[in-house]
């Protein structure tokens, strides 16, 4: 029997030996991965609202409301596509939208500018870590390359935009903010 106590006593001692290591070395867990899927931009029939990219030059926003969605985005009706406008609002009963954008020369293959890396959630936050594959460009327009992401619905005091390893935005959820640059929901104005 003290054979047995003093096998589980070392047993315990190895795993807390090991734990403490691991703090001491700096290993902090990341937090919890957030499931996702990726929108295409050709998914709905629509454009990215306009903003002052000079001022802003990355447009984000968190979308948990039809109403915020329509802020952003508005519809292109062109025959015959037969695409919807917009997500059905009952996406929004159980889901929300990540929103990334830039304004740059109209690339080949819209879809290879932003590459999702990873999301996670942690104590609270949402922090959507991405890469910016700056293209070359293909065409002599502009055009509004987005990145949206549909994320379960939950509430966060705060988002956090990293492009490239980087900190490159921030919402403040929890004080009623966003989107950046601020759209009014009831006219998709900007609050400037």
């Amino acid at each position: 029997m003290i054979r047995g106590t003093i096998l589980i006593a070392a047993t315990l001692g190895m795993i807390m030996t090991a734990a403490v290591s691991s703090a001491a070395a700096g290993k902090k867990p990341d937090g919890r991965t957030v499931p996702y899927t990726k929108i295409r931009m050709s998914e709905y029939q629509n454009f990215l609202q306009n903003w002052d990219e000079k001022k802003d030059p990355l447009l984000y926003a968190l979308v948990s409301t039809p109403a915020a969605y329509r802020a952003l985005f508005h519809p292109a009706p062109t025959m015959p596509s037969r695409r919807p406008f917009a997500p059905d609002e009952s996406l929004y009963e159980k889901e929300q939208i990540l929103v990334a954008a830039r304004v740059m020369p109209h690339p080949k293959n819209v879809e290879e500018v932003f590459e999702i890396e990873k999301i996670i959630e942690k104590r609270g936050s949402l922090s959507l870590y991405y890469k910016f594959n700056n293209p070359e460009p293909s065409a002599e327009w502009q055009g509004k390359i987005y990145l949206a992401v549909r994320i379960p619905r939950r509430s966060y005091q705060k988002i956090f935009f990293f492009e490239n390893g980087k900190p490159v935005g921030e919402l403040n959820v929890a004080a009623g903010q966003w989107s950046v640059p601020a759209l009014d929901p009831s006219t998709g104005k900007t609050g400037d």
